[in-house]
């Protein structure tokens, strides 16, 4: 079995477990548990396309799971600054 097809199952997997985290954001008791699983979204889904700019072997989707996993993480501290009620 090739290294490629590890990488892909492991992609595969997490995409699942990001469609899971979808409930939690539309059916979450509270807005913190919907700000967390979109976050944990975020993050799943910027693991995801460095996966496959491994398997790809091209940096522009490494680059681009960066930049989108960084985005993420400034949006949900936004967020959290707005709920505090510091913006």
């Amino acid at each position: 079995m090739d290294m490629s097809n590890d990488l892909m199952i492991v992609a595969i997997i997490l995409s699942l477990l990001s469609l899971v985290l979808l409930y939690r954001v539309f059916r979450g008791p509270h807005i913190i548990d919907r700000v967390v699983a979109a976050d944990c979204i975020d993050i799943i889904l910027g693991v995801v396309l460095i996966l496959f700019g491994c398997i790809e072997e091209r940096s522009l989707f490494v680059d681009l799971g960066l930049i989108m996993t960084l985005l993420g993480f400034i949006g949900t501290v936004l967020i959290s600054k707005y709920l505090e009620g510091k913006i």
